[in-house]
């Protein structure tokens, strides 16, 4: 993690260093990224076991196309529901109980981990309910058919929907979800066509992807579930998966999936597994279901008394979402390259595309979108989704620094407050004395610092 002076470390010193950060980086993994350790799963709790297969579905007017294949895996001890049709639903269900799929691409590139590709929304309409080795429910069971049959996923059960399904459209549209109750009207109003080859697919620009405009830089596709009763049963925080994926450098540039699968992960994760000086923060919008943003950050020493800030905040399932971002030094600083990236819906969703607008003064650094009363349309950071800020600062980064993500839609809080500690590095890491962060490990002491903000 970023410091904010120099440091005389043996290399033995540093390479425990990076041990210990990819140690909390893993335990990070569970439970959707929280330090705590987590009871089992109560209720129906659906995750991303794993990507069957990457559809590679050609290019066309600088876009390049792909839809992604996910397998899901029950891992509560109740079944979860997975129907769309009038009959045979469990009791109490309706055609609107079922899943819907997200899948995402990013790279990293130059120091910069960004989202580079979306899709809609795959509705769920059928669960195969298929052992697979590997996923069982919350207490070890293997896979048990469920009341309902295929309009439930059972517990300790698999459902694969190939990159043909997932990527067969009609697809749903995201503006018709609430990312944190998933909660959405049935049957989704999408256009029926005709298509461009990535309409409603996972839609990149060809230049973000051409191996002979990215040397050297890596990729991965990540799948996000969302369920209601998964929701209301507070497991949604675990539901995003990722893989890394290599580029083809053939004209449609087909993506191949390689190396390990992250269950449970979203992909912002593989940008600290890449590179140990990342920090890594959960922020939380207190709630009946906790809608979270993950916020990473690299700082690089410039020389010369300047330091260059990246960060990422990614929307894992807050509806609420997030209109703006600021970092308060506690000393006036100096910014300049101060810059905004985003990833932009399409295929015809309501919503703006307009760029962030950046402003400073004293120690402050922000930047900001339209209020919901303004445009309900506004260009929010929504769920399944990552947007980039930076700059380069005369001050290093410390504890102080007060970080903060104002939410989108009205309501209690109105925004997030938190702070990015360098906490591996402090109380006595360095002279051996590990009872600080392994403190942060077993959960007894938080790896950040966050509060909320009332209207």
């Amino acid at each position: 993690m970023p410091t904010t002076g120099p440091r005389h470390v043996s290399t033995r010193r540093a390479l425990l260093a990076v041990c210990c950060i990819a140690a909390l980086a893993a335990l990070l993994a569970v439970g959707g990224g929280s330090a705590a350790q987590t009871e089992a799963a109560v209720g129906p709790d659906v995750t991303v076991f794993s990507f069957t297969d990457i559809g590679n579905n050609g290019s066309a007017n600088g876009f390049t196309a792909y839809s992604l294949g996910t397998r899901s895996c029950n891992r509560g001890d109740v079944p979860l529901n997975w129907c769309d049709q009038s009959s045979g639903c469990a009791a109490g269900a309706g055609t609107e109980d079922h899943p819907v799929i997200a899948q995402n691409l990013y790279r990293l590139k130059n120091g910069r981990f960004q989202q580079i590709g979306m899709s809609w929304l795959k509705h769920g309409f059928l669960s195969t309910n298929s052992f697979t080795a590997g996923c069982t429910g919350a207490t070890g069971q293997s896979c048990q058919s469920p009341p309902a049959g295929s309009n439930q996923l059972g517990i300790g059960c698999t459902d694969p929907y190939g990159s043909s399904l997932n990527g067969s459209r009609p697809l749903g549209r995201r503006s018709q979800v609430d990312g944190t109750t998933g909660v959405f009207p049935f049957p989704p109003s999408s256009p029926s066509g005709p298509y461009a080859v990535y309409d409603q697919r996972i839609k990149v620009a060809s230049t973000d992807v051409d191996p002979a405009s990215n040397a050297g830089a890596l990729y991965w596709v990540e799948g996000q579930y969302v369920a209601s009763d998964d929701a209301s049963a507070g497991n949604s925080l675990n539901n995003a998966s990722y893989q890394r994926v290599t580029v083809g450098s053939s004209a449609s540039f087909p993506l191949s999936m390689t190396g390990t699968f992250f269950e449970k992960q979203p992909a912002i994760f593989a940008w600290l597994a890449q590179d140990p000086t990342v920090a890594l923060v959960n922020v939380d919008v207190p709630g009946s279901i906790v809608q979270r943003f993950h916020v990473a950050r690299k700082v690089t020493s410039l020389g010369g008394g300047l330091w260059h800030y990246e960060f990422a905040i990614h929307n894992h399932n807050s509806d609420r979402s997030a209109r703006s971002f600021s970092v308060q030094f506690p000393v006036t600083a100096n910014f300049t390259n101060i810059g905004f990236l985003d990833i932009e819906h399409h295929s015809g969703e309501p919503y703006a595309v307009d760029d962030w607008v950046a402003s400073s003064a004293g120690g402050l650094v922000s930047w900001s979108t339209d209020t919901f009363d303004t445009n309900s349309n506004a260009n929010a950071l929504r769920f399944a989704t990552m947007f980039n800020f930076w700059f380069d600062a005369d001050q290093p980064p410390t504890s102080d620094d007060i970080h903060t993500i104002g939410l989108f839609k009205p309501g209690t809080p109105s925004s997030v407050e938190f702070t990015i500690s360098d906490e591996l590095f402090i109380d006595g890491f360095e002279s051996g004395n590990t009872s600080h962060w392994n403190s942060i490990l077993n959960g007894s002491r938080p790896a950040n610092s966050s509060r909320v903000r009332k209207p």
